[in-house]
């Protein structure tokens, strides 16, 4: 098939944004790239889209949808995180690059706060490592550093202080305009850490043109990220309408800082903003292809907290393809041929109804088995579309597990609790599957080892005899002599014998569980009898929904920001409640910061998950106050007072509201943890 070729107008990237009144105003930026052909099958476009809240943090889609020329077409083929995307392609090729790149624009005089390079150090350690970076300081003069990776603007810490005499600020980003407009990536950003002040004007009296600089970044498709610390009293009201300008022309994201203590976490969290960025693949339609045209793509974000936004991400034209004209002619053809079956049908029904058949009942017997044939047919596929439904099923919770690092021995047993009859299938999975997009992890090189090792004990236990412990067997006499309840006997297994033993009894099929309860019966008689198999069964299934299993859930806190030490490792209690305050009844107790209050909120665990609450001060999460309770995901982040923190959990064996058994999930927990404020 030959390769199609899409026309993509207008510039590399756009932004769409809420009503912006000025730099402060609290409205989220949307960031999305022109879609442009996949590089692995051309048929489909991909572009990155994402939303940033007014503090600078990452907006999560819960829910993306497309629309073409006004019309839904529903959720995408695929997407994937900027992050996760990156570090796959990044294993899989030594000189890949990321199709990101940043121009770095920062004041650097003596008397700048000194989160300034803390920051951008911490922006540069959430985007992908190998981001091209352009990097500029600016005072009185301007001083172009030579083009680094992200993982190497540690470098920037040995760099002098300026004059800070008058800063020309227009005249350090023109600087990068030239190199970050001719960059080939896709995503161009330019991000800015500034006091907003400029004296550009030939006079060196007052600023320059910041109207005319904006519009040359949007001409050149560069995403502007501006954060600014306060500038003197005498030029903050300059200052301030300086950025105004550059935003009402460039669009992108700026926040105005009011302490100087924010500019670290805002860099950082604007850093993730970047990271969690979507990868979207669209795969075009096949009248696209055949028909060319000009078609608008929009799309439709809903974040957790319900807000809906809009990207407009552009239009896409396709010239028509060559196999439309084969397409005509075979149309034509189908037609002409259509028309002469028509025409010999009705001379044969000329000759007669009564007329009998050269092949007589035998025709009509063909006919039959025919029919049956294709009964048959159709049920060997219903039952083969089952059979891949289940091994997508079980490659995708093998993938979660090695995505959330769980070991080889841990993703078996939760494996083969929640899907006894078709965990095996993974000893037989075809190589073209480690390929798989949708499986980013298994192209990678320890994705692949770790996935090797646990075939390899799933085929070792497929291949042992089956057998039963004598914990085991002594348990499941005791539940057939004394009529024991399903539930009892699973919690008493899972109480004296180990996980591994028990996750392998509750995969046995029928037929290996009978040889297990009659090589078990020489010791113990009472499994010989023909109860004993429904009593196993029984138990099977309580072990398998995790009715009768004891689950072990882990919650923690990992202070990213604020008063107190960065990476400080906060546990929740395992009672079920965890009430955080600066009270010393607080199971979790939060000292140096005066805006903690005696209780402030309250950890709780239901239905298998953790939940948040506000006691007697206010949280957010992901930068959305919550007013009542919010149901915690692994990853997101929680302010508690002046304080970040990154929410942690850990679980196996926990059985959610109207669901089976929940798998191994986020990272393991530390091995020690601090209860320090």
């Amino acid at each position: 098939m030959s390769k199609r070729r899409f026309s993509l107008p207008g510039f590399a990237v756009i932004f769409a944004l809420g009503a912006l009144a000025g730099p402060a105003a609290a409205a989220p930026t949307v960031v999305a790239t022109r879609p442009v052909p996949d590089p692995v099958d051309p048929a489909d476009l991909t572009f990155f889209v994402g939303a940033i809240s007014e503090s600078g943090r990452s907006l999560k889609a819960t829910n993306l949808e497309l629309v073409i020329d006004g019309t839904s077409v529903g959720a995408p083929a695929g997407m994937q995180s900027l992050s996760e995307w990156a570090t796959a392609a990044a294993e899989a090729s030594a000189t890949w690059r990321p199709p990101v790149s940043v121009g770095l624009v920062y004041l650097w005089v003596t008397g700048v706060p000194s989160g300034v390079l803390d920051g951008v150090q911490a922006f540069f350690q959430r985007v992908p490592s190998r981001t091209t970076v352009y990097p500029t300081i600016y005072g009185r003069m301007r001083q172009g550093r030579a083009r680094l990776t992200a993982a190497d603007v540690s470098r920037l810490g040995d760099v002098a202080y300026l004059e800070s005499y008058r800063p020309n600020m227009i005249d350090a980003i023109r600087l990068e305009l030239p190199d970050l407009a001719s960059d080939p990536a896709a995503l161009k950003l330019l991000l800015l850490v500034t006091d907003g002040r400029d004296f550009a004007d030939p006079k060196g009296d007052g600023p320059g043109d910041f109207l005319g600089l904006g519009r040359d970044l949007r001409k050149a498709g560069i995403t502007p990220l501006v954060v600014a610390f306060p500038a003197p009293e005498a030029d903050a009201a300059q200052a301030a309408a300086n950025l105004r300008d550059l935003h009402d022309a460039a669009g992108g994201f700026v926040r105005v800082l009011e302490q100087t203590s924010d500019i670290e976490n805002t860099l950082e969290s604007l850093g993730q903003s970047v990271a969690d960025l979507q990868r979207v693949r669209f795969t075009t339609p096949t009248s696209w292809r055949l028909f060319g045209g000009a078609h608008r793509l929009l799309v439709r974000q809903t974040s957790a907290s319900g807000q809906k936004l809009n990207a407009e991400v552009g239009s896409v034209s396709a010239a028509p393809s060559a196999l439309r004209w084969v397409l005509i002619a075979l149309i034509l053809g189908i037609a002409v041929a259509g028309g002469g079956a028509v025409f010999l049908m009705k001379g044969r029904r000329a000759d007669g109804p009564g007329r009998a058949s050269p092949y007589g009942g035998r025709g009509a017997r063909d006919q039959g088995q025919g029919d049956d044939d294709d009964e048959e047919a159709q049920g060997d596929d219903g039952g083969g579309d089952e059979g891949d439904d289940a091994l997508e099923e079980v490659l995708q919770a093998a993938h979660d597990l090695i995505r959330r690092g769980a070991s080889p021995r841990r993703a078996v047993e939760e494996l083969s609790r929640s899907f006894p009859e078709s965990v095996e299938s993974l000893v037989h999975v075809e190589q073209d599957v480690l390929q798989d997009p949708r499986f980013p992890y298994f192209r990678t090189r320890p994705g692949r080892m770790r996935l090797q090792e646990i075939r390899d004990i799933i085929a070792k236990k497929s291949a042992a005899l089956p057998s039963l412990s004598p914990g085991m067997a002594a348990v499941l006499a005791e539940a057939v002599e004394s009529q024991m309840a399903a539930e009892q006997a699973a919690e008493m297994l899972t109480a004296r014998v180990g996980a591994d033993e028990w996750t392998a009894f509750a995969g046995l099929d029928l037929d290996r569980l009978a040889e297990a309860l009659r090589l078990s019966s020489r010791t113990h008689p009472l499994l010989a009898r023909p109860r004993a198999r429904g009593v196993a069964v029984s138990i099977q299934d309580a072990l398998r929904s995790g009715s009768g299993t004891q689950g072990i859930l882990v919650g923690w806190l990992v202070r990213t920001g604020g008063p107190g030490r960065r990476g400080e490792t906060l546990r929740m209690t395992s009672d079920g409640r965890c009430v955080v305050g600066q009270s010393p009844a607080a199971a979790m107790r939060l000292t140096g910061d005066g805006t903690v209050a005696p209780e402030h909120a309250v950890f709780t665990v239901e239905s298998g998950g953790f939940v948040v609450a506000p006691l007697g001060g206010s949280i957010s999460v992901e930068g959305n106050q919550v007013r009542d309770r919010h149901v915690l995901s692994d990853g997101e982040t929680i302010g508690i007072g002046a304080g970040l923190f990154i929410f942690k959990s850990a679980s196996a064996g926990v059985s959610a509201a109207g669901g089976g058994p929940r798998g191994a999930t986020a990272s393991s927990p530390p091995r020690s943890v601090s209860q320090r404020g």
